[in-house]
């Protein structure tokens, strides 16, 4: 029986604005590789509610070694509002086998638009 341990590590979510209610999201990790190394890819997913249940995102194949990975994900959210949204990877490889999930990683996206200013006044001073 093979056994395969993976550690993944959720370290970096980052939004940045693209357009309307939508947000590109950067997800950066790292991943110490089995020997032999037989690792194919991770699993993107999240959740709007912590802890879960977990929705696969995306798939992100493995191409090569490299101390930290990174990929990016659009993420669209209501009008005017603020989405608070969770993610986890998993990491599998070329056999099948997934690991457990890496830990959660949070993200808040605010599309809210600020209170109407209550109090505007204009006074004209006549010379």
């Amino acid at each position: 029986m093979k056994r395969i341990v993976l550690m993944v590590s959720v370290m970096v979510f980052m939004a940045s604005l693209v357009f309307g209610a939508s947000k590109t999201l950067n997800a950066t990790w790292q991943q110490t590789l089995p020997s032999p190394n037989d690792l194919a890819g991770w699993k993107l997913s999240k959740s709007a509610t912590q802890g879960g249940p977990y929705v696969l995102e995306k798939t992100i194949n493995y191409i090569a070694p490299q101390t930290t990975y990174s990929d990016t994900l659009p993420i669209t959210v209501p009008d005017n509002a603020v989405t608070t949204l969770y993610f986890v990877l998993t990491a599998f490889d070329t056999s099948g086998n997934e690991s457990g999930y890496s830990n959660e990683a949070m993200v808040r996206i605010d599309f809210e638009k600020p209170s109407v200013p209550f109090t505007f006044t204009i006074i004209v001073a006549t010379p």
